[in-house]
């Protein structure tokens, strides 16, 4: 029997009978849970590590997973990851697998699910397309990314090898996810024996699984989070005989403002780090020593160009953020 605060807190949608194996227990995976149980899906964590020791609030995280009943089983390693006709399956370290009708993987930068593909297809060693670029070569690889999926066209010796992944499509339908890409892809994937890909469908990469981030973005865990809502929302809105297209839906609506947050990581470090900060010392350093000793104008040049510092305090900024009022600034800050 649920807790009165399992019942109000799942009783606001109604159950989807869809269940959910999230693969790692951080920021990521514990917010999606929370969200995705609050949305009636069933739900199940899998962590590596042997308790919540390090989250913080330990005790109210216990607490909470506890009075939920939202099952978290530790010291549980996720290996691999793979897919069967409408079901995402996990291996663990002690060779068991698990089976639910969606995969979370939300094990962080190093995840197994990298080791799947959006599409995968076999090509003739002959193929001349597919040979174009890499003649002379034993092994060659090279990666195209694009909004919904990523494509590694390579070649390899190994002209023994063959496909035995179980979840296949034809190739019409792997085109649709290339289309007007450089077209060599489109003819690799028109030259797969049998008309046939591979499709994975029932594994999803959550936070870092799928989209890492620099320091300096300052991003990370608040994109993690939006995620976890965006996912569990998708979902409850397709329901469980369209998890596919939910999932498509969510990686639509999120890819655009991940990448952006990601961009924002590498325009903070060029604008902060990427400095030689010894000769702007040399530069300036006579002008600094005016101004201490006899007060004359000096104006720094390391900051946002146009802006002038003006005093500010920290709550300030936190009473307009409660007022829903953005920080402006002078100056260019892009």
């Amino acid at each position: 029997m649920e807790s009165p605060e399992a019942s109000t807190i799942r009783g606001v949608y109604p159950l989807t009978g869809m269940s959910i194996l999230i693969a790692g227990g951080g920021i990521g995976g514990l917010t999606f849970a929370i969200e995705a149980y609050r949305k009636g899906h069933d739900i199940r964590i899998l962590e590596k590590r042997p308790n919540f020791e390090g989250y913080g609030d330990e005790g109210h995280a216990s607490f909470l997973f506890n009075q939920l009943g939202i099952k978290v089983e530790f010291s549980t390693t996720v290996e691999d990851y793979f897919e069967t006709d409408g079901e995402g399956v996990v291996i663990l370290a002690d060779g068991q697998k698990l089976a639910a009708d969606l995969v979370v993987a939300a094990d962080g930068v190093d995840s197994k699910s990298w080791a799947l593909g959006n599409i995968s297809s076999w090509s003739s060693p002959q193929e001349p397309h597919h040979c174009k670029g890499v003649e002379g070569y034993p092994q060659r690889a090279s990666i195209h990314l694009g909004p919904e999926a990523h494509v590694v066209l390579g070649k390899t010796d190994d002209h023994g090898a063959e496909e035995d992944w179980d979840k296949i499509v034809p190739t019409d339908k792997a085109l649709q996810y290339i289309d007007g890409w450089e077209p060599v892809l489109a003819e690799v994937v028109k030259a797969t024996p049998n008309n046939r890909c591979t499709d994975w469908n029932s594994v999803i990469q959550l936070g870092d699984s799928a989209h890492s981030f620099l320091p300096t973005s300052g991003t990370g865990a608040a994109m993690v989070m939006e995620d976890a809502y965006s996912l569990a929302t998708c979902l409850q809105l397709g329901g469980k005989t369209n998890i596919t297209l939910a999932v498509r839906v969510h990686n639509k609506l999120r890819f655009e403002r991940v990448s952006c947050a990601q961009k924002t990581g590498f325009k903070n470090r060029e604008l902060f780090h990427d400095t030689d900060w010894d000769t702007y010392v040399y530069d300036n350093y006579g002008k600094g020593v005016d101004h201490v000793i006899t007060g004359a104008p000096f104006r720094n040049t390391n900051t946002p160009p146009g802006y002038e510092y003006k005093p500010w305090t920290v709550k300030e900024l936190m009473d307009a953020s409660d007022r829903r009022e953005p920080v402006v600034d002078e100056g260019d800050w892009s």
